[in-house]
C-alpha cells in the first residue's frame, strides 16, 4: 500500500516478520537506527514490525527497513504475505461464490487457463498467488481487483532465500540467475 507524501516519495505500509521480539534495549536501538516509523509487536503469534516508511519505491522502503532491523541483531524473515490466497479468499476479493471460482479453476466455466495452485500435489487446501490470479480475473472476467505490487512478491522471496543461502551449494549460480 502507498500514499503520496511528496513529489518523488511515497508512504509505504508493510509488515516484516522477525525472528524474535526485540528487547527494550533493542527497541531503543531500532528507533535510533531509523525505525521510528515502525510499531513492534505480535501478530498471529509472530513477532512483527509494522512500517509506514517514506521512500522513493517500495523496494527502497523494504530494503532500508530490513537493514535497520538487522543492524541491531534481529533478522527479518519475510513479509506478511498478502499474495497467497485460497479459493475462499479469491471468491471474497472477486465478489463471487467459492463454487463459482472453483469452476473457473477446473475449466468448467470461463475461458480456462486459470493460474495453477502453488501446492498442486497437496491434499486439502490449495493456495494460489494473488499476483497471478488478479491479472487473470481482470483479463478474462473484466473485474477490476486490487493488484499485488510485484516488488512485494520479489522482496518476500528474497528475504526467504536469504535464510537458506548458507545451506545451498553454489548459491552464486542462483544469485546470478536472479540477476540475469
Amino acid at each position: 500500500m502507498n500514499r503520496t507524501t511528496s513529489m518523488s516519495h511515497h508512504l509505504y505500509t508493510f509488515t516484516l516478520v522477525l525472528d524474535r521480539s526485540p528487547t527494550d534495549d533493542e527497541i531503543d536501538a531500532l528507533f535510533a537506527a531509523g525505525c521510528d516509523d515502525a510499531a513492534f509487536g505480535v501478530d498471529g503469534g509472530l513477532p512483527v514490525a509494522e512500517f509506514d516508511r517514506d521512500a522513493a519505491t517500495i523496494a527502497d522502503a523494504i530494503a532500508t527497513a530490513v537493514r535497520a532491523v538487522e543492524s541491531v541483531g534481529l533478522t527479518a524473515l519475510r513479509l506478511i504475505d498478502q499474495d497467497l490466497v485460497t479459493l475462499a479468499d479469491i471468491a471474497q476479493r472477486v465478489g463471487q461464490s467459492r463454487e463459482s471460482i472453483r469452476r473457473y479453476v477446473t475449466g468448467e466455466r470461463g475461458p480456462g487457463g486459470f493460474p495453477p495452485p502453488v501446492n498442486p500435489a497437496r491434499d486439502g487446501t490449495l493456495f494460489y498467488r494473488w499476483s497471478e490470479v488478479a491479472p487473470w480475473v481482470g483479463r478474462h472476467l473484466g473485474i477490476s481487483v486490487p493488484q499485488v505490487d510485484p516488488s512485494l512478491v520479489v522482496a518476500n522471496l528474497v528475504l526467504q532465500a536469504r535464510q537458506h543461502r548458507d545451506r545451498v551449494p553454489h548459491m552464486a549460480a542462483l544469485s546470478d540467475l536472479l540477476a540475469a
